[in-house]
């Protein structure tokens, strides 16, 4: 399930800490922002992926065969050919509202994020998505809510 269009409240004191976000996760088709959020510069494919935000405001997501799935690459084709790490950032209303720090992505597409992020109170329209970590800095992103 994701959630679009509706306001969370990041509970303090939560005693249970359900998803106020979840997200089944799709690669990202180029040209394709989200938000302030740019898409990725290749094609790219996704085996299987998901990410989470409890009430507590941790982030959970997983992404295996997050490669390249674009012959012009070459012998890249199949690889996260230069993307090294990838973070996990909340959107809320388009907006970065928080990312995690660097998680290294292996060679065959697979990474595992979790994080405990600090987010505003109140949160119009919680995103989740993948970003990549390309040349020393986060960028576009490569896996999130399928459209």
């Amino acid at each position: 399930m994701f959630i679009v269009g509706s306001c969370i409240t990041v509970a303090s004191a939560a005693t249970s800490a359900a998803d106020i976000a979840k997200v089944q996760l799709r690669a990202c088709p180029t040209g394709t922002p989200i938000g302030e959020v740019g898409s990725c510069g290749k094609i790219w494919k996704l085996g299987s992926g998901d990410a989470s935000l409890d009430s507590n405001g941790t982030f959970r997501a997983t992404v295996k065969g997050l490669v390249l799935n674009d012959p012009t690459t070459a012998d890249y084709n199949g690889t996260p050919d230069g993307v090294a790490h990838v973070v996990g950032a909340v959107l809320c209303n388009g907006t970065v509202a928080a990312q995690t720090e660097w998680v290294p992505i292996a060679k065959s597409g697979d990474a595992k994020i979790q994080a405990k992020l600090s987010l505003p109170a109140q949160c119009i329209a919680p995103t989740l998505v993948v970003r990549e970590v390309w040349d020393g800095k986060v960028g576009g992103w490569l896996a999130g809510p399928g459209f």
